[in-house]
């Protein structure tokens, strides 16, 4: 049984919490947070001991593994902090603000021997899942390029404060957006390197410190290219195609359809009902621990990317 002890009760710990509920073998064991008023409401419904400082968490309950539900910018020093204390530690994606924090969870993992992995949750959602298996049929030919266009409002009232402050958040829209693109991509195609990156982005329409648009276009070692544009202002939209030589695959929120230029367009794809997203990213997790097959994305894929989105910021010269 694998005892997981949770940092962090932001939006998405509803879904880590359903994600374990559902496994046989892992266990939620505490909770931690800042605020005690979330803490205490999550204790009471998962009947499990909280504490306000994760430091304490240690010495005060008995767990394997932590899952990290923080601000980017104490990704890197939770993540030492508890693979330090014999712990191993999934945190939410994106890995880190930095490539140099990125090393040191890395290094940080290998000098205590414990698993670190990044919680890039795209590769667990049925329609991606469904677009890889599609890629590998080959039924479409070779896959030339992929384009991105999400348009949703980035600085509503609902998002926390942190996300707006460069020194938490890392960035705007293109640091936590486009750690999902990449993974979107590379769980369909499998893992490459980007050989070339180029991008634009800014804020026009608020006072926040953080870019509120931002496009990218990049090249994969396989002649792949990706073109890739995030608009944080309004909502107008989420559409995501893989071009093949012999159509194309279309991804929305929850679905996928395919057009295989038969005059027919785009034509939805049924999809069987998936193990819980979140419960299949936790389970490959734990098979991680245990040394076993698994796609879960470790240290140096997640780095990749993290390197990526600051050679954006770099060429958009923000």
């Amino acid at each position: 049984m694998l005892k997981i002890a949770i940092v962090g009760t932001g939006h998405i710990v509803t879904s880590h919490i359903a994600g374990i509920s559902v496994l046989d073998d892992v266990e939620l064991v505490a909770v931690c947070d800042i605020n005690e008023e979330r803490a205490k409401e999550y204790s009471e419904k998962c009947g499990v001991p909280y504490v306000l400082d994760y430091k304490e968490l240690p010495g005060k309950v008995d767990f394997d593994a932590v899952i990290l539900n923080l601000p980017h910018g104490l990704h890197c020093e939770a993540s030492e902090f508890f693979l330090d204390a014999g712990k191993h530690v999934l945190v939410e994606k994106p890995m880190a603000n930095t490539v140099e924090e990125c090393e040191r969870m890395i290094a940080a993992a290998e000098r205590n021997g414990k698993k670190l992995a990044i919680a890039h949750v795209q590769r667990y959602v049925t329609a991606v899942q469904k677009a890889k298996e599609i890629y590998e049929s080959g039924e479409l030919g070779k896959l030339c390029m992929y384009t991105e266009y999400r348009s949703g409002e980035y600085f509503g009232p609902n998002r926390p404060g942190w996300f707006f402050n460069k020194k938490m958040a890392g960035g705007g829209i293109g640091m936590n957006y486009l750690a999902h693109t990449f993974d979107r991509v590379f769980s369909v195609i499998g893992n490459q390197e980007i050989v070339s990156l180029d991008a634009q982005c800014g804020n026009l329409a608020t006072d926040h410190e953080v870019e509120g648009h931002i496009q990218v276009f990049a090249k994969f070692d396989s002649g792949v290219s990706a073109a890739i544009s995030l608009n944080g202002y309004t909502s107008t939209g989420y559409e995501c195609y893989f071009h093949y030589t012999n159509g194309s695959v279309k991804l929305t929120a929850k679905k996928i359809e395919v057009n295989r230029a038969d005059g027919n367009g785009f034509v939805p794809v049924e999809l069987e009902k998936g193990i819980h997203t979140f419960a299949q990213e936790i389970d490959a997790f734990h098979r991680y621990i245990k040394g076993e097959p698994t796609d879960i994305p470790d240290g140096k894929y997640s780095m990749a990317i993290i390197d990526a989105i600051q050679v954006a910021y770099e060429k958009s010269g923000y």
